[in-house]
């Protein structure tokens, strides 16, 4: 697969946001990996079916794979405890 575009939510930005700088170094270079290989998560399953998960620590990016518009869509980025709500 060709390098995706990606493409955020406001609910990521509030996410991102909040989050301190050296986790927004991590998450920046996890994202730049989803760029390339967008399939580094876990897809999801239940309510949650058709997103994927990538884990960063105690943290998860939630995200939108679009194969056809070769796009990844970021969700959120939260702690565990409160990623799947």
């Amino acid at each position: 697969m060709e390098k995706c575009s990606i493409k955020v939510t406001r609910n990521f930005e509030k996410d991102f946001r909040k989050l301190n700088t050296q986790l927004k170094r991590r998450l920046d270079s996890s994202i730049r990996n989803l760029e390339v290989n967008p399939h580094l998560g876990k897809p999801l399953r239940g309510d949650l079916s058709g997103k994927w998960s990538l884990r960063i620590g105690d943290y998860r990016i939630i995200y939108i794979i679009d194969e056809h518009e070769k796009t990844v869509i970021l969700y959120s980025a939260k702690h565990i405890k409160v990623a799947y709500e």
